[in-house]
């Protein structure tokens, strides 16, 4: 049977009271007065079956160490695309270059620099990662 905790709005005395969960006992105080029922703080349950967390923690730290191993290797053995600069497809050396051809080909410049702009914090991003899943991070 669970433990209740009781405390009388009047003259503050506590006690624990031992009864079924669908009992409803009217519990008195020595100063006459109704005792009322309190949150437990020290409530303590276990929760147990495969969908609660704490299950299986080994094989969850296995699959997660697994994971960065292949990334790692993933890394390792591919080719991670790169971004490079480029205006309509021709290859140049770099996006001060892109963006001259652009200029010459009467593109709007500031549309281009926002585009580039978005392809190098994406290159960015990018090479943040192959170094994170080289180092086992990810």
């Amino acid at each position: 049977m669970p433990t209740y905790d009781y405390k009388c709005p009047d003259c503050g005395i506590q006690k624990e009271i031992f009864h079924g969960i669908k009992e409803t006992p009217t519990i008195s105080c020595t100063c006459g007065s109704e005792m009322k029922k309190m949150v437990s703080k020290n409530v303590s349950f276990v929760l147990k079956g495969a969908d609660w967390s704490g299950k299986n923690i080994k094989e969850k730290g296995y699959r997660l160490r697994r994971r960065k191993e292949i990334g790692k290797k993933m890394v390792e053995n591919h080719n991670i695309p790169q971004i490079q600069p480029n205006y309509k497809g021709e290859v140049c050396n770099s996006w001060k270059e892109a963006e001259q051809l652009a200029k010459a080909d009467g593109a709007d410049i500031n549309t281009y620099q926002k585009q580039v702009s978005a392809l190098e914090t994406q290159q960015n991003k990018i090479k943040e990662k192959v170094e994170k899943l080289k180092k086992g991070e990810e």
